[in-house]
């Protein structure tokens, strides 16, 4: 049951249960970008498999925090549309140009969550990132490229997504595979890239503030706190035993 309850959670949360819910700042038909109270942050992001699996990996949701969130307010996920943010490269790698608008400040980028999806099978997915950022006031800013990478789970890593639903999750590979992450500063690709893609963006200048490199040891340690809290809701004595990412909550709070 509580492995129910973390799946529900997650799904949840990603729509909206827990964050505010906001589209992107600017579409492809904008003219121009309103930074007079919230600035821009552009993230490029890739989620791929190697194989020729039937369930392709394509995010919905990224998930971005202020410190010490505690509110739905201090909770933003910014939705993902396929057909209008994503780009097509020439080598065929598809990439996901995110504008998420946020008040000045100091934020975290928490996860991209989404689906992996071919009938009649329908799993979730989570790629923790866990890397803080400082958004200026008044700034559009690249702060680098997220590739993120699906290959079979080793004992003690952190899923790709949660367990349940038992045959949807395992048939998907999302509960049996981990992610392999990284995070480049591709701003030489990148924002051309942006410039030639969103009219908004055309003669705009575009400051860069590259994110660090993917910790994967901090993105573990995050997965597996969520699972100690959660443990502790429904069995304290449970709770009690080493953290394990064998039953993660796959961040039921992203």
């Amino acid at each position: 049951m509580r492995l129910i309850r973390t799946c529900v959670a997650l799904l949840g949360c990603a729509l909206g249960g827990c964050a505010t819910v906001n589209h992107m700042a600017f579409d492809k038909n904008a003219s121009s970008v309103d930074v007079s109270k919230k600035a821009v942050v552009l993230v490029a992001i890739e989620v791929k498999r190697s194989d020729d699996s039937r369930f392709q990996p394509v995010p919905f949701v990224v998930n971005v925090e202020k410190p010490n969130a505690q509110n739905k307010q201090d909770r933003q996920n910014f939705k993902v549309d396929k057909n209008e943010d994503a780009f097509v490269s020439e080598d065929g790698r598809t990439l996901f140009l995110t504008r998420m608008a946020l008040e000045p400040g100091q934020y975290q980028l928490v996860a991209v969550t989404g689906f992996a999806r071919a009938f009649p099978i329908s799993a979730i997915f989570q790629v923790p990132l866990v890397t803080d950022f400082n958004l200026q006031p008044g700034s559009i800013t690249y702060l680098g490229r997220v590739s993120a990478s699906l290959r079979a789970r080793k004992s003690g890593e952190f899923r790709a997504g949660p367990l349940l639903p038992l045959i949807d999750q395992s048939v998907a590979g999302m509960s049996t595979s981990t992610w392999d992450v990284t995070i480049e500063n591709r701003a030489d690709v990148d924002v051309p890239l942006y410039h030639k893609t969103f009219k908004a963006l055309t003669s705009v200048s575009i400051a860069t503030a590259p994110l660090p490199p993917f910790d994967r040891a901090a993105a573990q340690r995050w997965w597996d706190h969520d699972s100690a809290q959660e443990k502790e809701k429904n069995n304290p004595a449970e709770a009690a035993a080493p953290a394990s990412s064998e039953a993660p909550s796959g961040g039921a709070q992203p």
